[in-house]
């Protein structure tokens, strides 16, 4: 793990893996039922989101929590995903469809 303060970690994924999957912190937090002011802050460092919340966030962008929270490193996948990311728009486009479905399923699932 990093020698940065594990909030601070965690607030650079957070804000990281919405970025690769192509969300805003609004389309987020409509997404999952928060306010985008608990995105906001949840990425500042400012607070942390629950651990149930956690794992919904590691299953909307697809990886694990551990990765999410900074204890293991980003997966293959994820790199290969962020190369794309930097080259190609539609791969954005297709990643923000995708985390949204699986950010509808999973705020139905909780309710």
């Amino acid at each position: 793990m990093s020698e940065k303060m594990p909030s601070r970690v965690i607030a650079e994924n957070l804000a990281f893996y919405r970025k690769l999957n192509g969300l805003t912190q609004t389309e987020l937090a409509e997404a999952i039922g928060y306010s985008n002011k608990s995105v906001s802050k949840w990425e500042r460092g400012e607070g942390l989101p629950d651990i149930l919340m956690l794992i919904t966030l590691s299953e909307i962008y697809s990886v694990t929590v551990s990765e999410l929270i900074g204890q293991t490193g980003r997966c293959k996948e994820t790199n290969e995903k962020f190369k794309a990311y930097e080259k190609d728009r539609k791969t954005l486009e297709r990643a923000k469809k995708k985390a949204l479905e699986r950010a509808k399923k999973q705020k139905k699932k909780s309710e």
